[in-house]
């Protein structure tokens, strides 16, 4: 057996064997084979036993505490030093030199704040020590509010400024100097989002509102999700018999009838949805879907109010809306643009759904003799079952256990194999430096390696549910890549030795004389390809999966949308490993919003071609292959009304553009009217009449518990569901930018395997090798290594100009990208989400 390969049954084995699972989470070692890696770097390394996330000074929550009074000073120190007169760098004539030197200092301050700020909000989701996670938020807290009070120092502000005004016209568009002139606009705008350049009231009132809009920001988001916000509904003992046996055995089982044969049902739970979903009564499915749809109002109060302070707030700013705020830096650039890419997406898409919903209807009719010549919201998920079923009766197989061949190791050793073949980079499980450095006995702590570089970063995968921890799925950025060589660090203390030990730096903050950084990182130097040292990025893989079961030797075995999920984020991880700047604040993920999702939904391209199935796909009993004709007639099927998912996204992403518009400042601005305006244009199946929707739920003398719905909304019968969109806060203004890069991700797919699947998903058997290291060094060299460092315009464009073979298509598409702004958008939605070609004939076989 090859060392290679020794490194892939063990990274397999260690997820999902239950044996070797065990020894894993008892003694917090692995025993690593003994194999040699040949790198070119040289690291520096201590021998001091390792804390938390590798760093020797954090082996107790204490010192984290501590850690985070220490990095407030030499914060302070730093900011000292890039605002004093005598600053030690600034003595360049050169502005471009001088440009350089405080983007270099702005990166620096940021970066020191950086590393213990997103190390303590890993902490906080994800350690199971309560003292950890209190000393997490206390140094989250402490230091956050330190750097909001630097979005407001107006010395700081006037150097930036004046550096950047200082440069000579050809260096305002020198492609060398992108990367510092992103990250001195990304501190600018964060200074004048704050007022900084507003007179003191305006200021102040502009401090108010962000205080304001967090707060309200903050509990829309909790009442998203808030079980106590939904209706509440029930069904009766005779209602629960007419499922089929098998699901009213198991629904029953969950359900608590009173004396007069009705239960409560929670609408966001699981025995809700399954109802939903196989009740053959329409009235019942009704009954279920309003309750879900509604919100209370107090919830769309909150959103009202908080789409208005959001609106103040860019007035305030000089803008005329949110959206302009939000869009300013990002790839499209202005809301216009937006709008303009979701109503060719919508045009494309709706007669697409349409056709879907018509061939599902027609499939119901003859099959089961149904009559209804609509198909309602309500009844869409049920008839969508139904012909599943039917489908799996005419089949040879069923696709119901296709989980036994998707193991989280066995898909772990399919991405490491992967990476290994496109990138030249691969996973080594690696032995923890000491039972600190761990937060959990289930995490592993993953080496990336380069074929060129030597060890990239690390990655630690807590990929198992717990209690206590945060659910979902989450990258979390513990320390990004940065050049340090140029930091001249040591000055620091000189610096503060010329002050007076009584004058504190700022806010009653003193120099703190540690000759050492207070988070000490270990720097590798002599990297293929780069000058000078850097520090590698560290990231956690976070998911919520069930941990093997060792009493039935079981590994744990992932649904579909799992796998998906599992290569969507492995997309954000490897682009922080690959993605390694000179600025940590273009480091990786750290790019633009609406260029951040392409590396991960193309790894969901990836993921869904046969040569890559061939890589993880395999029986965690025998490890016998998954077969090609049912993994596609799997993905035939998860395919199925794909158009109408996406005009439900491209209805919620156009919301989300008109509530930060200008509308929101209109006397009577209802975001209810607003959103039911859109859903009858671009929903599918479209919303029921307002009388359709009045149903038992709010009929007081059917409604087994009345004194549960107080709320005007919920006797209303209104759908309500946008007071559940809870990326409204997250993302406001934003939310297209997974549709946007799902367009480009499948244009660039196209381009790799010269084909598109079905419904424009790539999946199936494509004549090209995706596989292929060419294609994979394009995507890795101009799509990921440059992170935020350059413009993502340009990125697109080389991509495309590089595609072999080069023609007159492709530089056309290139010239069109590279001018960005709404030429390079409007190329984009040009492309679309479908195959003009196969997207008639792909409708009518859903039938």
């Amino acid at each position: 057996m090859t060392s290679s390969s020794s490194r892939l049954l063990l990274l397999r084995s260690i997820f999902d064997s239950p044996w070797q699972y065990i020894q894993h989470i008892t003694t917090n070692k692995v025993i690593l084979l003994n194999t040699t890696t040949t790198t070119t770097t040289t690291t520096t390394t201590t021998t001091t036993r390792s804390g938390a996330f590798g760093y020797p000074q954090l082996k107790q929550p204490q010192q984290l505490i501590t850690l985070s009074h220490q990095t407030l000073r030499r914060a302070a120190l730093i900011l000292a030093r890039i605002t004093h007169s005598s600053h030690p760098s600034s003595g360049s004539n050169q502005p471009r030199q001088a440009f350089l030197n405080c983007i270099r200092d702005f990166d620096r301050l940021s970066d020191v704040l950086c590393r213990v700020i997103d190390l303590a909000e890993a902490i906080r989701n994800l350690h199971p020590d309560p003292h950890w996670v209190s000393a997490a938020n206390q140094a989250h807290n402490l230091l956050s509010r330190y750097m909001n009070t630097l979005n407001t120092h107006q010395q700081l502000y006037q150097t930036l400024e004046s550096s950047l005004s200082n440069l000579e016209p050809a260096d305002h568009v020198h492609p060398d100097l992108f990367a510092a002139k992103t990250v001195a606009q990304q501190f600018l705008r964060d200074f004048q989002r704050h007022g900084i350049h507003l007179p003191s009231q305006e200021r102040n009132k502009l401090v108010e509102l962000s205080d304001e809009i967090l707060v309200v920001g903050r509990m829309f988001f909790a009442g998203t999700t808030a079980v106590c916000s939904y209706t509440p509904t029930w069904i009766t003992r005779e209602e629960a018999k007419q499922l089929r046996p098998s699901s009213s055995q198991l629904v029953s089982s969950q359900l608590h009838f009173d004396m007069h044969g009705c239960a409560a049902l929670d609408p966001s739970d699981w025995v809700a949805h399954t109802i939903l979903q196989q009740h053959p009564v329409e009235d019942v499915r009704r009954r279920i879907w309003q309750s879900q749809r509604e919100s209370p109002d107090e919830q769309i109060e909150r959103l009202e109010t908080l789409l208005k302070l959001r609106h103040r707030f860019a007035k305030l700013t000089g803008k005329q809306t949110w959206a302009e705020v939000v869009l300013e830096d990002k790839m499209v650039g202005n809301p216009e643009n937006v709008l303009a890419f979701l109503d060719g997406l919508a045009q494309d898409t709706r007669p697409l759904a349409l056709q879907e919903l018509e061939a599902l209807r027609r499939q119901i009719h003859s099959n089961n003799n149904h009559n209804n010549n609509t198909i309602q919201p309500w009844d869409r998920d049920y008839y969508s079952h139904l012909a599943a079923a039917h489908r799996t009766s005419r089949s040879c197989s069923s696709n119901s256990n296709l989980s036994a061949y998707f193991s989280v190791g066995s898909c772990l050793q399919g991405l490491s194999e992967l990476f290994t073949a496109i990138y030249g980079v691969s996973f080594e499980v690696e032995t923890p430096e000491g039972p600190d450095e761990l937060w959990h006995e289930s995490v592993v702590k993953l080496g990336v390696m380069d074929e060129q570089e030597g060890r990239l970063g690390t990655i630690y995968c807590d990929l198992f549910a717990r209690e206590g921890k945060t659910p979902g799925a989450a990258h979390y950025t513990v320390r990004c890549s940065r050049r340090t060589d140029l930091d001249e660090d040591q000055r620091d203390m000189q610096f503060a030795d010329s002050l007076p030990r009584e004058r504190p730096l700022i806010d009653q903050i003193y120099p703190d004389h540690l000759q050492a950084q207070p988070l000490q990182v270990p720097l590798v130097n002599n990297i293929h390809g780069k000058i000078g040292s850097y520090q590698r990025p560290v990231v956690v893989f976070s998911c919520s999966f069930e941990p093997p079961d060792p009493s039935s030797r079981q590994p744990s075995l992932l649904s579909w949308s799992d796998v998906e999920t599992l290569f969507h984020e492995m997309g954000h991880a490897i682009h922080s490993m690959i993605g390694q700047t000179e600025y940590h604040n273009v480091s990786g993920t750290r790019c633009a919003t609406d260029y951040v999702e392409l590396p991960s939904i193309l790894m969901e391209h990836f993921v869904r071609s046969a040569q890559v199935q061939g890589l993880f796909a395999r029986h965690y009993q025998d490890d016998r292959p998954l077969s090609h004709d049912r993994f596609l007639s799997h993905l035939q099927e998860v395919e199925r009304n794909k158009a109408a998912e996406s005009c439900h996204q491209i209805l919620l992403a156009t919301l989300d553009q008109h509530f930060h518009s200008h509308i929101v400042a209109t006397p009577g601005f209802s975001s209810t009217a607003e959103y039911r305006r859109l859903a009858r244009r671009l929903a599918v199946p479209p919303p029921p009449a307002a009388a359709a929707a009045a149903d038992d739920n709010h009929n007081p003398h059917l409604h087994p518990y009345p004194h549960r719905s107080s709320s005007s909304s919920r006797s209303s019968g209104q759908d309500t569901w946008h007071g559940r969109f809870g990326h409204l806060y997250g993302y406001g203004a934003s939310y297209y930018s997974y549709l946007f890069d799902r367009v480009i991700a499948q244009k660039m797919w196209r381009d790799l395997v010269q084909t598109p699947g079905p419904c424009g998903s790539g999946s199936g058997a494509a004549p090209g090798n995706v596989l292929d290291r060419a294609n994979g060094e394009r995507i890795k060299n101009l799509i990921l290594r440059p992170g935020g460092s350059i413009d993502p315009w340009l990125c697109l464009a080389s991509f495309f100009r590089n595609a072999p073979p080069v023609n007159r298509h492709a530089n056309h598409t290139a010239d069109s990208l590279a001018r960005g702004g709404k030429i390079a958008v409007q190329t984009v939605a040009s492309w679309g989400l479908w195959d003009k070609s196969s997207s008639s004939s792909s409708s009518s076989s859903s039938s």
